[in-house]
């Protein structure tokens, strides 16, 4: 059972032929009475605030672990992010070396081409000197003719 400063100041004791005397009896009481009244209320009180610091305590582990989920998501999301732009890099990389080897081989395909053309285009000029050779000399040849013909008229 417990003990109030009530229970203490409300304690009567019989009395005897030769007891205490009362006064210092009930003085005795009223000190040991008021000391524990003092304790009491103090216990009281720090019960009370040990009570509020357990809900804060409580309070502040629930946001403790908020907190860590929540930079646990932060770095999950931030190795997601990584990833996805290692992926788009390589992705971009790829687009760009098929990009790169298409371009290369439109460009050696139009060499090819103008290669094909010079080499006709010179073909075509021999042709065109040989013809103009040929119609150069066929008209001296005829020149020298008609001026042969001519010194025997």
């Amino acid at each position: 059972m417990e003990m109030t400063p009530l229970d203490i100041r409300n304690k009567t004791f019989r009395k005897g032929i030769r007891g205490f005397q009362c006064e210092e009896v009930e003085k005795f009481l009223e000190n040991v009475s008021q000391e524990f009244e003092s304790a009491y209320t103090e216990n009281f009180e720090l019960r009370e605030k040990a009570n509020r610091l357990e809900a804060e305590i409580s309070h502040f582990r629930e946001i403790e672990n908020t907190l860590q989920q929540t930079l646990v998501l932060a770095q999950k999301t931030a190795e997601d992010v990584k990833e996805a732009a290692r992926q788009e890099a390589a992705l971009i990389l790829r687009e760009a070396e098929h990009q790169k080897l298409s371009k290369v081989s439109e460009a050696q395909e139009k060499w090819e081409r103008i290669q094909e053309e010079i080499q006709s285009l010179s073909r075509k000029r021999d042709l065109l000197r040989t013809q103009l050779k040929s119609f150069l000399l066929a008209h001296l040849d005829l020149e020298a003719l008609q001026e042969k013909n001519e010194g025997i008229a």
